[in-house]
């Protein structure tokens, strides 16, 4: 019952992860609760895109333990088609343990096991004999499937993690983060089987139950038991403290807690010590449930801004509205009103035409200075070409340019200087032909003479 209860879970998530959603930026907000842990994160399942809504030193460098698990199990998945196939203890893999004071199955020499059995021994009791046999079979060495563990850690882009063993004993150069946890996590809890075999809280094997070390899952720890809990993996050194790594769902809601580096203290003050990796998992629960909500932001074609409109034919702008529905993980108090669309990348304008739904540009939703969420803008309606205004535009846009003004002063210079060059030899010509009209007529005065009166004769002295 319990088994099928569990594939139930991991058929339901895997539908939750393929559901398409709305590309969103959503904020990352600081909890109100006192934790203890060195690093978290807290993933919002419900979204493909994994928001992040809360975090504390995601790319710190830090010790994984048996978290390293999950990466064993998956590499495993990966390359291992028939889950039914068997292997064989080597004395290899039961030697490499010896003296490492490591969680074992208790696996002898030349036991053979299918790979599922190994893989629950792995996730569910967090056994490393059953990860070293693993490791073997899957990789034909130890080192060769930790070449894989890496390859698989890089292809998800983890940049900040080197494996060097398939079960997380401490080594200084066996290390990651938490944001690459959460990644590898993320990628883990979209394989059915991985999510059916990792929230098994008890196992039975060869006559002995294995019980889930997620202390989370088990009724009996009155201290760790969260009802809404679900797998998937613990870890726990002295150099890497605790770790859990597991997911909640309550009222709809589902979410992914990386918490690492947790300390061991009186949490309860009672006298006994508590492994505040759960307590930290389950207080980061508790504040996503009580103070986070769904809320739909803005609603598909509200009118959000408003563009001008080049050559638009009865329109000199256009009005921009949402393409979607915009919802997101937003503190449950948010009152809308607060609410500021901040248009990202908006061009000054857009030429007609312009058809209803053309991408414009994007605008950020922000909440008390949080980004939350990001909007696509749409045209609200379809804009025309005006073919006389793009031909007077155009003309206007021709006679704007600057090499154009250049040229039009260096023709209109040309045109004065050339009428005023016209205009003074045709003055130079008028003062000619003046002077020349002058002196002809003192001419004509000083040689001419009337026959009818003519002069008297001189006087005699």
């Amino acid at each position: 019952m319990k088994r099928i209860s569990s594939l139930f879970l991991a058929i339901i998530l895997a539908l939750i992860f393929s559901l398409s959603a709305v590309p969103v930026s959503a904020a990352v907000y600081t909890p109100d609760v006192e934790l203890y842990s060195q690093a978290y994160m807290l993933i919002n399942l419900d979204d493909a895109n994994y928001p992040v809504v809360a975090q504390k030193n995601q790319d710190e460098k830090m010790y994984p333990a048996s978290l390293t698990k999950i990466v064993t199990a998956m590499v495993t998945l990966n390359n291992v088609s028939d889950l039914t196939a068997t292997t064989s203890v080597s004395q290899s893999a039961y030697d490499v343990l010896l003296g490492t004071g490591a969680q074992v199955a208790g696996l002898k020499v030349g036991e053979t096991l299918t790979i599922e059995q190994l893989l629950y021994l792995t996730m569910v009791h967090s056994a490393c004999d059953a990860t070293e046999v693993l490791a073997e079979y899957v990789g034909g060495s130890r080192e060769g499937f930790v070449q894989m563990m890496n390859d698989y850690a890089a292809s998800l882009g983890c940049e900040g993690t080197h494996f060097v063993n398939p079960d997380g004993l401490h080594d200084d150069d066996h290390y990651t983060t938490a944001s690459d946890m959460a990644k590898i996590s993320i990628d883990a809890v979209q394989n059915p089987t991985f999510m059916n075999i990792s929230t098994t809280v008890q196992y039975e094997y060869n006559g002995s139950n294995f019980y889930h070390t997620n202390l989370m899952l088990r009724s009996g720890y009155v201290s760790y038991y969260y009802q809404y809990a679900k797998g998937i993996k613990t870890g726990s050194t002295t150099e890497a403290g605790y770790c859990v790594i597991t997911t909640a769902s309550k009222d709809g809601y589902n979410y992914l807690a990386v918490v690492m580096g947790a300390p061991v203290i009186d949490y309860n003050n009672d006298g006994y010590d508590e492994k505040c990796s759960f307590i930290d998992a389950a207080t980061l629960f508790n504040w996503a449930f009580n103070s986070l909500k769904y809320s739909t932001l803005v609603q598909q074609n509200e009118m959000l801004d408003e563009i001008v409109v080049n050559d638009g034919k009865d329109a000199d702008s256009v009005r921009l509205v949402a393409k979607t529905d915009i919802t997101a993980i937003v503190p449950a108090s948010l009152d809308k009103s607060t609410i500021i669309i901040k248009p990202q990348n908006k061009p000054e304008s857009v030429s007609a035409p312009i058809s209803q739904g053309d991408y414009v540009c994007s605008a950020d939703i922000i909440y008390g200075d949080e980004v939350v969420a990001t909007v696509e803008l749409v045209a609200a309606e379809t804009v025309e070409l005006s073919t006389f205004l793009k031909l007077i535009n155009g003309i206007k846009a021709f006679l704007g340019l600057t090499a154009v003004k250049i040229a039009f002063l260096a023709l209109l210079l040309f045109v004065v200087i050339y009428a005023s060059m016209v205009y003074s030899n045709y003055k130079k010509k008028e003062a000619r032909r003046k002077r020349r009209a002058e002196a002809a007529e003192e001419s004509e005065k000083r040689n001419s003479y009337d026959d009818d009166n003519p002069l008297p004769p001189p006087a005699r002295r």
